[in-house]
């Protein structure tokens, strides 16, 4: 069967980047055309441009120079991809780019997402079944609803195939997406693609297996050192590769072994974000260890002398000390104490509940806009700023600013947990979605997911169980401040340890302290192990 249109039209490509301040030509002037319907494996030995030339027809990576074209949309230097673009064009990764909380089934699903509005809250039956079915087709039925992180190497590829299949672009783009399988499952995965759009599809497959190309491919493609090689039959070209003596290796290639190369690629998630520097030329890691531990320690020897930091002013007035302690104890026990400081404590964990509860909703979009991975730098820097406020200004003067608002009791205790806590569970949030893996991103981005879905399908699933776990934390540390905040007439058991103490009624201050103590100490008891049952989730 002929197919006269051309799926992918590429003139004198070329891709550079820095390296370490080197300029590095990962692909060099390649020229060629794809039919519609052409089956096409592209070869090489490691570090020819192979996962560089995927990309860049799948859009992630910008040509330098060059003509790029491909299922009828220009492809050129800083221009911005439509989404539309991943209706036609799908990508299967070499690290596969599932998102390893989400279930198999929701990762195949994640295929149709270009169908779906930001507000949409499930997937059609029609879709889910269809997932279903392509699972099962490639030996995965008992394992539909297992999260990804569970499966093994090659039956996330063969996830990720299923997410291709559903997807059912027009041109798929697969680099090595059959190197962990055996020869029964690469066969039913490469036979699986025929199915693409009714047959109709066109596949540009990076291949490692030269009997599987021979085999399969209309044509090959042979890349050595970001040049093109040989295109043609495939067994002249497969030969061609042979007698050259090249070796095709199914180690990790140009895009993802390259650091400047990767970052480009990130980039475009987050405003074209630079790459970290790297030490400075000479200094050995050892060497930078060094310089930090003698920064730190003559930092310590200044703060110690400059606020005259003595240990004999302290061991030398235990006297003073056993003073203070014989009038704590024995503690207070009466009704007239326990009550009102059982009564406060409880009010001390509503306030501290509540605030942490307003503290993470008000802090997680914040906190988005500050992370370096998903937010431009402009977003960034602002949002930021917002969270360094926050934390600036001490509990207690948040305390008497919404007492001078609303007055006296818990209500401004809780206005103040809630914006003090803003600050630190926004760079405790912002934080933990930086540490983030950013592949699941980008192969959202390559099927056609926006912004919305990107973060609900691959943010949040990595963070949360460590954003609770920050959340958790914040609440132990806001049962504490509460307890501070009653000094200003903003509620909680704070108020009676400050009457106490300004009444010299030692005894009734160590009943309101052992009463916090138990709670704290509970809490964290708990806290902890939530904490922990949160870290084997995730």
């Amino acid at each position: 069967m002929s197919h006269p249109q051309t799926a992918i039209s590429v003139a004198d490509l070329r891709v550079e980047y820095l390296d370490q301040g080197r300029k590095v030509r990962a692909l060099d002037g390649i020229s060629l055309e794809i039919r519609q319907g052409e089956k096409v494996a592209v070869i090489g030995p490691s570090g020819s441009g192979k996962s560089t030339f995927i990309r860049v027809l799948s859009g992630l990576v910008e040509p330098s120079e060059g003509h790029v074209e491909v299922a009828g949309r220009r492809l050129g230097p800083n221009g911005a991809i439509p989404r539309e673009h991943y209706r036609d064009v799908g990508l299967v990764f070499q690290s596969h780019g599932l998102v390893p909380q989400l279930s198999a089934r929701r990762n195949v699903l994640c295929g149709r997402l270009f169908d779906y509005g930001p507000a949409a809250v499930g997937f059609r039956p029609e879709h889910d079944a269809k997932a279903e079915e392509y699972l099962r087709h490639l030996g995965l039925g008992e394992r539909i609803d297992v999260p990804v992180s569970r499966l093994s190497g090659g039956e996330r590829q063969r996830v990720a195939l299923a997410r291709l299949l559903l997807q059912n672009p027009s041109v798929a783009l697969l680099d090595e997406p059959i190197s962990n399988l055996d020869v029964h499952w690469a066969t039913r995965a490469v036979d699986s693609l025929q199915e693409l759009r009714d047959g109709e599809g066109t596949v540009v497959m990076v291949a490692h297996d030269l009997d599987l190309a021979r085999m399969w491919a209309d044509r090959v493609v042979y890349l050595r050192d970001g040049r093109l090689v040989a295109d043609g039959d495939p067994d002249a070209v497969c030969r061609q590769f042979e007698e050259l003596g090249d070796t095709v290796e199914t180690s990790p290639d140009d895009a993802e072994t390259d650091g400047a190369l990767a970052g480009q690629v990130a980039g475009q998630e987050a405003g074209k974000e630079e790459p970290d520097e790297p030490l400075s030329p000479g200094m050995n890691r050892k060497g930078f260890y060094a310089l930090v531990g003698a920064g730190l320690i003559a930092a310590f020897i200044w703060a110690a002398i400059g606020v005259e930091f003595s240990a004999s002013k302290l061991f030398g007035n235990l006297d003073n000390a056993a003073d203070f302690l014989g009038r704590l104890f024995p503690p207070d026990f009466s009704d007239g104490v326990t009550e009102p400081v059982l009564a406060s404590l409880i009010e001390t964990i509503q306030m501290a509940l509540l605030g942490t509860s307003l503290a993470a909703v008000l802090s997680l979009p914040i906190a988005v806009m500050a992370a370096r991975n998903i937010s431009p730098g402009w977003l960034r820097t602002g949002a930021r700023l917002v969270l360094n406020l926050l934390r600036t200004v001490p509990s207690i003067i948040w305390g008497l600013f919404f007492v001078a608002i609303v007055g006296l009791g818990p209500f401004p205790g809780i206005l103040a947990l809630t914006f003090y806590a803003s600050g630190y569970l926004g760079k405790f949030y912002y934080e933990g979605i930086e540490s983030i893996d950013i592949k699941p991103l980008r192969a959202l981005k390559t099927v056609g997911a926006g912004r919305i879905h990107r973060f609900r399908f691959g943010v949040l699933p990595q963070v949360i169980p460590l954003l609770l776990g920050y959340t958790l934390y914040m609440f132990e540390y806001n049962v504490r401040s509460a307890s501070i905040l009653g000094v200003v007439g903003a509620g909680g058991i704070g108020f009676y340890l400050y009457t106490y103490i300004n009444n010299f009624n030692y005894a009734k201050a160590t009943t309101a302290l052992l009463a916090l103590l138990v709670v704290v100490t509970a809490i964290d008891a708990l806290s902890s192990v939530l904490r922990r049952r949160l870290g084997q989730a995730a």
